[in-house]
């Protein structure tokens, strides 16, 4: 006989307490510890869930004796012991008890036994000060944010030179002026488009060095991040919307995993997912699919208007100017890595690519094309490395210290697998591996994505002289993904359910043979775009039909799933097919908003507001998981889950990891677009961080 405290379904017309058939939840054998847990959202839920139910419920707490076997469950408790007392001797002293509470339930006639597992202390004897990764993170942390500093104040200092000479300048023409003059001189005072602290270093001795030093700047790179002003006749600004929108689903759903894993009333989980609108989160895998369209897009225009270039420049003749619509967008469009598969400074694409097309490949065009790649490649590489790299060295520190002081049993593993495979996240191959092996599970999307990349370049280098070659290459990697996606899943008898959104992540979910279908959508649409100058008339019908269209297909890829399930077949066909039909619906959206038929959802996809979070994606994406563990599993208990608590946190978690990626952007990202653009000879030519 055990005394517990539960929550209770009953009926309200019933004479004595009537069971309804729901399990309630015993406190005393709750994994995550000894607290109350009500049954009062469950009663409810089922309350409006139950159609034809034979009788009313509504939720009373009783205090009562239960005479029943009790299920075998972990549990963790807690308990504040003298110090003197060691985990050994607490685990001691559990076991000498065991044998009484099996007597005890004997006695009682209930089937019961007690077994520890294991005592630990919280906190353990980590000590990250003395960790000597966290010694060199911490000093080459320090020794950027002093770099800087300088920087920003040399900044500065220079425009305030420039000032200075601007003012004499005014004030020595004003003084040359005569007022009786009948000549309107329009230019006594030349204005150009040179950056004022361009023009200071030129005059300087050591200009190079000076470019070097304010690719740091705080004052400049943060104008280019926090910039709102849109390019002039911008066509793909709603690539900016669709970015932002899909790192916020992105953090929606970490959230809520997160915050399962520490909530007291488990069986809630269970009721939220019966929820229609759950199956956004359950079926979310396709909101990192829009990062792989928007990059094939990206590195297909760009890749075409530099070779349009070649052409016009070997022609002598000035490009058109409608490209141009496309094409001013690129920087700002590129600045941030989640989409980035092509550089986002044009002068080095045009460095590397710019020269005369060959009629065929000889053996020396081939090694001319090949070094190409491999040069595009390690820019590609360098670029987004810096950021990624210091990211996992906070991670690794974060939650070691975190699985330290936590009170929780969390199942990660980061502060084991970033110390030994942290070299996999830098090779962009650890998606290749196995989840449990993984640092930062979350950073399979950079390793597909710069695995595309490689197709994406092979594919541009081909298409130069054999467009016919490479379009059908690429719709053999295409079909090949969907057949070797229903092979493997067929194979293993996957059965999809919302409740387990990860089952097949390692044979399926993270591997570039399943989710390459959208990458090679985004390029047939930025060929497309491209090629039209975005100048589409399309007819009206074709507009009545296309949105509503593109409209069905991401609601039935989200919400589709109406039993929870799908069957193998279906779950084959859903897995393979149904990410580039994800890309297919954003190629009509895409292709609609740029050609001038995307209405208000242009007009929200391209909002000004969003150009700067647009280019703080990248690092938003990286950091937000590392923030939410940490948070969450340092919490001396656990939660109470509710959804206006959890809408509560993630938002919570969505500004804070904006603001982490502002700070990393301007240490890490931005330095290294423009230090990348010095090397590259552009620097001069354009002043930029975009």
């Amino acid at each position: 006989m055990r005394s517990v405290e539960f929550g209770l379904s009953i009926s309200e017309h019933a004479n004595g307490i009537q069971e309804t058939g729901y399990e309630p939840v015993v406190i005393s054998s709750d994994p995550v510890g000894t607290q109350q847990v009500t049954q009062k959202n469950f009663c409810q839920a089922s309350k409006n869930d139950l159609v034809n139910r034979p009788f009313h419920i509504h939720f009373l707490h009783p205090y009562a004796l239960r005479h029943a076997q009790i299920p075998t469950r972990p549990m963790l408790v807690g308990q504040c012991v003298p110090a003197s007392c060691s985990k050994d001797a607490i685990k001691t002293l559990l076991g000498s008890s065991e044998a009484v509470i099996a007597a005890r339930a004997a006695a009682a006639g209930i089937d019961a036994s007690f077994t520890t597992l294991y005592v630990r202390p919280v906190p353990g004897s980590y000590d990250i000060l003395n960790d000597l990764k966290f010694q060199i993170l911490g000093s080459a942390t320090l020794a950027v944010a002093i770099w800087m500093f300088v920087a920003s104040i040399y900044e500065g200092y220079l425009e305030h030179r420039y000032r200075l000479k601007e003012q004499e300048d005014l004030e020595l023409a004003n003084n040359n002026h005569k007022p009786t003059s009948n000549n309107n001189s329009k230019d006594d005072i030349k204005v150009t488009d040179e950056d004022p602290k361009d023009k200071v270093i030129r005059q300087g001795t050591w200009g190079t060095w000076s470019e070097i030093l304010l690719s740091f700047s705080i004052l400049s790179n943060g104008r280019v991040i926090l910039s709102t002003q849109k390019p002039n006749d911008g066509a793909l600004t709603c690539l900016h919307g669709m970015r932002f929108l899909s790192v916020l689903w992105v953090i929606m759903v970490h959230t809520y995993l997160t915050i399962f894993y520490i909530a007291d009333n488990k069986k809630m989980r269970v009721v939220t997912e019966r929820n229609f609108l759950y199956q956004s989160v359950g079926n979310a895998s396709f909101c990192v699919d829009t990062f792989f369209f928007i990059s094939g897009l990206l590195v297909t225009v760009l890749f075409l208007r530099t070779e349009d270039k070649k052409v016009n420049r070997k022609l002598n003749k000035k490009p058109e100017s409608v490209p141009e619509d496309i094409n001013k967008n690129l920087n700002v469009y590129t600045n941030s890595a989640l989409s980035v598969s092509v550089t986002s400074q044009e002068t080095f694409y045009e460095d590397i690519l710019d020269k005369p097309a060959p009629k065929s490949y000889s053996k020396q065009e081939i090694l001319k094309m090949t070094k190409s790649f491999f040069v595009l490649f390690f820019y590609r590489v360098v670029r987004l490395t810096p950021a990624y790299a210091f990211v996992i060295g906070v991670t690794e520190l974060a939650l070691r210290y975190t699985h330290d002081h936590t009170v929780f049993e969390p199942a990660m593993f980061d502060h084991i697998n970033c110390d030994r495979y942290w070299w996999r996240n830098l090779l962009y191959i650890n998606n290749f591996f196995p989840q449990k092996d993984m640092c930062m599970v979350w950073s399979w999307y950079m390793a597909n994505d710069t695995q595309f990349y490689v197709i994406g370049v092979i594919l541009l280098l081909i298409s130069v002289k054999h467009t016919k070659l490479a379009m059908g290459s690429l719709i053999l990697v295409l079909v090949s993904s969907w057949a070797t996606t229903i092979y493997v899943s067929v194979w293993h008898q996957y059965k999809a359910r919302i409740q387990e959104p990860f089952e097949m992540f390692d044979p399926l979910y993270d591997k570039p043979w399943s989710r390459i279908g959208p990458y090679l959508v985004g390029m047939l649409v930025g060929w497309y775009l491209h090629k039209t100058k975005c100048q589409v008339r399309i007819p009206y019908w074709l507009v009545m039909i296309g949105w509503p269209t593109s409209l069905v297909i991401i609601g039935t890829l989200i919400f589709g799933m109406v039993n929870g399930y799908f069957e193998v077949w279906p779950t084959a066909f859903y897995v393979s097919i149904g990410h580039t039909g994800w890309g297919i619906a954003l190629a009509w959206i895409t292709i609609a908003c740029c050609c001038g038929y995307g209405g208000l959802v242009n007009s929200a996809l391209s909002y000004r507001g969003l150009l700067p979070l647009s280019r703080l994606t990248y690092c938003a994406y990286l950091v937000h998981p590392t923030i939410m563990m940490y948070t969450s599993f340092l919490l001396d208990g656990p939660l109470h889950l509710q959804n206006s608590m959890v809408l509560t946190i993630y938002a919570g978690y969505a500004v804070m990891a904006f603001l982490a990626s502002f700070a990393i952007s301007l240490a890490f990202e931005a330095p290294a677009v423009r230090l990348l653009k010095i090397i590259s000879g552009g620097g001069r030519r354009k002043n930029s961080t975009d």
